[in-house]
């Protein structure tokens, strides 16, 4: 299931890339990053009752921006997905994406662990391991 998920990454990756650069007319339609905003959560949420661990809440986050940076300098066929320079200007689409993918990447990771921590604490607490139970059996 972890392998799926990650294959997911790598697949909604180059779907945001290849959505990233769509225009409509003449106006640029960044939807890869509209993409980004949505898919990620899920995946990050996904990954985390697969694998729950800080490895599986960085996981499809690391192979999202692997693949990006990847496939976005060294396209297929040379092609290169992220442009810097849009014709004589920059291409504001390319930073937009990444720093969005990295940030809602962080805001999840941070999520996950910090959900996997009150688990943590809590199964201490349920099974009586905990530093108030042992400090009250040291008092008795």
């Amino acid at each position: 299931m972890i392998v799926a998920l990650l294959v997911l990454s790598v697949l909604l990756a180059v779907l945001e890339l290849i959505f990233q650069s769509l225009y409509i007319g003449p106006v640029p339609v960044p939807l890869g990053t509209l993409m980004i905003l949505l898919t990620m959560p899920w995946l990050v949420r996904a990954t985390v009752e697969v694998l729950p661990s800080v490895g599986g809440a960085a996981a499809p986050i690391l192979v999202w921006f692997l693949t990006t940076a990847v496939v976005g300098a060294l396209g297929p066929g040379g092609d290169v997905l992220l442009p810097l320079v849009s014709g004589s200007s920059l291409a504001w689409q390319t930073p937009l994406l990444l720093f969005t993918g990295v940030a809602v990447g962080l805001v999840c990771f941070r999520r996950a662990v910090e959900r996997l921590a009150e688990q943590a604490a809590d199964a201490r607490l349920g099974a009586g391991t905990g530093p108030q139970t042992t400090t009250r059996k040291a008092r008795s």
